[in-house]
């Protein structure tokens, strides 16, 4: 009796009956007629009894299966699995990993655990396949059960699979189109609703929620809201179109969270089934004046004001059209955007920060909000922590007692779930914990076992980082350099060694575009700081400081700690720059440590990229 993990059936053979391959299909057709005498598994009729046995329930099943058997796994399938292997021709009886080539990075791990006697079940595991002449990123929920013979030895592994790859793609567009359209309706001016025929609130934007503090947890309705003089005209207006099918549109009082009406101009419009029954409205309502009761005074409109700009998850600000000044107008967040905790600088300084593609539309957005116009968009900017953020932007005109337009102000809201952040790691397979680290930054990780798997579909890749590991052998690393530096704009690279000893090997790295070079012994949270960095760099989030700021922190530095500096420019050791200098090795480590903390950087690569800035020259030998 053998049983799958995972699933909850079994199979039983008879050891008299299980030498005769019983099951029908084409792929059963295939088997029967296939030349095994001619193949490491030999004659069928010589085939282990328990191979013949578990290849009649594979074949029987309409679930997608395979089954490996031997010291090299040699495969077969069942009919339903046939889809799996689009675009591959002569698949049976081959070795499994030169079926699938491209994905054995991920499928050779679990395949080898299978192997020793462990059942794997995964559920919406990422696995490249070449498909349809490229290689394409598809998702499957499987598991893996090893095989026994007939002498209770393990001989192979049985696959009961389902692709999934539709589905999450159908999640991840979901996902996506969720975000972007909380994202919009919640800066819109107007209150946004959705309600079922009687009026219940099913869905509201964030504007909607301030204005009357109806939250997501609460069942409200839409006519509570309503002014008791509106209502009867409202409810006749109804009428009309539920008979009619046409829109609803009527000015209205609606109560504020404060008590106060305030009057808006409601639009609706019914929402129907494929039978042609009425299962809600969606509607918005702008404001058309201020409160109809007293208004409040200026303290407290001050402090509502105070409260709010302290509480919001993004930065209000404002500008100065004659100046062209930007300040942020709650302190608390000031920093996060790269404009000063007190004053305004100009608008050029902070538009610096942005990404280079975005700054010109930031320009437009400014100007056009000047000229009277609302207006929203997206940019990108680096977080405090250098990773590479999506901000949404909204600026409008701000008129004077008089009329006239002197400022314009805004709200700047960051939006960065939108992003996809991919990381390529190139390491040795059994090693869970760097690529666990950089998955739990957000990161969807594609693992390669050698760099040339890597390179060999490269142009097929999405952008991302790319980071080699210290599993990876340098002198590979180093041949594909210039294949890396090449792609180094869409996919950074960042190499960890023995780099401590080698500082040629980390210096030549650097100058073929290496985002950095990290010790095998740096730290996860060294490394995570890195990637996060060599993606802002990617997409142009990281600012850049000008050369003639690396010059005036290198003129800190006394002639010694410079000379040191141009050993290491150089590629030299610790040991070679002592020499050369006719100091110690343990002077020129206390030299380099000292130069590095005037400067403000914390590794070789900061170290260099620095150098590479201001052009220092390396030693004439």
């Amino acid at each position: 009796m053998m049983s799958v993990p995972g699933l909850d059936f079994t199979w039983s053979y008879d050891r008299n009956e299980a030498a005769r391959l019983s099951a029908q299909g084409n792929c059963a057709d295939m088997i029967r007629s296939w030349p095994w005498g001619e193949t490491p598994l030999g004659p069928i009729e010589h085939w282990d009894q328990s191979l013949i046995s578990a290849l009649n329930f594979m074949l029987g099943t309409r679930f997608p299966m395979f089954l490996t058997w031997g010291a090299q796994n040699h495969i077969f399938y069942n009919d339903a699995y046939e889809p799996a292997l689009s675009g591959k021709s002569n698949v049976l009886g081959r070795p499994l990993q030169s079926v699938f080539p491209e994905a054995w990075p991920q499928l050779g791990p679990l395949v080898r655990r299978a192997l020793k006697g462990e059942a794997v079940y995964l559920e919406d595991f990422s696995v490249p396949l070449y498909r349809d002449g490229q290689v394409s990123e598809t998702w499957w929920s499987f598991c893996y059960s090893p095989i026994l013979s007939s002498r209770s030895v393990i001989m192979g592994l049985l696959g009961v699979v389902l692709e999934t790859t539709q589905r999450v793609l159908t999640e991840e567009a979901l996902w996506t189109s969720e975000a972007t359209l909380r994202a919009v309706t919640d800066e819109a001016p107007t209150l946004l609703w959705r309600c079922d025929p009687d009026g219940a609130l099913t869905w509201h934007n964030r504007r909607f929620e301030e204005y009357t503090h109806v939250g997501a947890s609460q069942k409200g309705y839409w006519q509570d809201l309503v002014h008791e003089d509106d209502a009867a005209e409202a409810r006749s207006i109804h009428a009309e179109c539920l008979a009619s099918g046409g829109p609803f549109k009527a000015e209205q009082r609606l109560r504020a969270a404060d008590g106060l009406y305030r009057r808006f101009l409601v639009r609706a419009q019914q929402v129907f089934d494929d039978a042609g029954d009425l299962i809600g409205w969606y509607g918005s309502a702008a404001r058309m004046d201020d409160t109809l009761s007293e208004p409040d005074s200026a303290d407290d409109m001050g402090e509502r004001f105070r409260e709010f700009s302290s509480a919001a998850g993004g930065m209000i600000w404002s500008a100065d059209i004659a100046s062209r000044r930007i300040e942020g107008l709650n302190p608390a967040f000031r920093s996060a955007w790269a404009l000063p905790s007190d004053g305004a600088i100009p608008l050029q300084d902070w538009i610096a920060t942005l990404h280079p593609e975005d700054r010109a539309q930031m320009v437009g957005t400014f100007d056009r909000a000047a000229a009277g116009e609302s207006v929203h968009g997206s940019f990108r900017a680096p977080a405090p922590d250098g990773s590479p953020r999506w901000f949404h932007i909204s600026a409008f005109p701000i008129a004077d007692a008089a009329g006239e337009v002197r400022r314009v102000g805004g709200l700047l809201v960051d939006v960065t779930k939108t992003v996809d952040r991919r990381a390529y790691l190139i390491d040795s397979p059994d090693n869970d914990e760097l690529a666990n680290a950089i998955q739990r930054d957000g990161y969807r990780v594609r693992r390669f076992g050698r760099i040339a798997d890597f390179l060999e579909i490269i142009d097929d890749l999405q952008p991302g980082v790319v980071v080699i590991g210290s599993g990876a052998p340098l002198e590979d690393t180093q041949r594909a350099a210039e294949t890396l530096k090449l792609n180094a704009q869409r996919m950074p690279w960042i190499a960890i060694g023995a780099f401590s000893e080698n500082l040629g090997a980390a210096v030549r790295l650097m100058k073929y575009g290496a985002a950095n070079v990290l010790a095998d012994t740096a730290s996860i949270e060294a490394l995570r700081t890195a990637i996060n960095a060599a993606q802002a760099d990617q997409i142009g989030h990281a600012p850049r400081k000008p050369a003639g700021d690396a010059n005036q922190r290198l003129a800190q530095l006394s002639t010694r700690e410079t000379e040191v500096l141009r050993g290491l420019v150089a590629g030299a050791t610790n040991k070679e720059i002592a020499i050369s200098l006719s100091l110690s090795p343990r002077t020129v480590e206390t030299y380099r440590a000292q130069l590095m903390d005037r400067l403000g950087v914390r590794t070789l690569a900061e170290l260099l990229k620095l150098a590479a800035e201001a052009a220092v020259a390396t030693p004439r030998h």
